[in-house]
């Protein structure tokens, strides 16, 4: 009877040690394919700051062969692409982040568990 009982336990613990290591594995995959996406969208924020911020200023510097009204959307969009910038640092630096990887397995306490 013990035999049998012990042979469960240990297939059911088998089966679960299994499934939480697909489950990391799987976790694991996401992270690297998430951080990749940041890293790819970081750098296109990057690129782009700076394109608008040298296009935005020369027609700030060249003032005198724009309108008025183009030189001030100028100025509007170097103001509203410098606070886009804080508030998405800000956000990414002080926010939740990526969260760690952890370990999902508790094998010790689950064998004291279920004898």
């Amino acid at each position: 009877m013990t035999e049998s009982r012990d042979a469960l336990v240990i297939a059911q613990l088998s089966e679960r040690l299994r499934q939480e290591r697909e489950l990391f594995d799987q976790r694991k995959a996401q992270d690297r394919k998430q951080f990749f996406l940041w890293m790819v969208m970081g750098w296109t924020a990057v690129v782009l700051f700076v394109a608008i911020c040298a296009f935005c200023g020369f027609i700030v510097l060249n003032y005198r062969d724009f309108s008025s009204g183009t030189v001030g959307a100028a100025t509007s969009a170097l103001l509203v692409e410098a606070l886009g910038l804080v508030i998405a640092v800000w956000k990414i630096v002080l926010g939740n982040g990526p969260r760690d990887l952890e370990p999902t397995t508790s094998v010790v306490r689950d064998i004291d568990e279920t004898t």
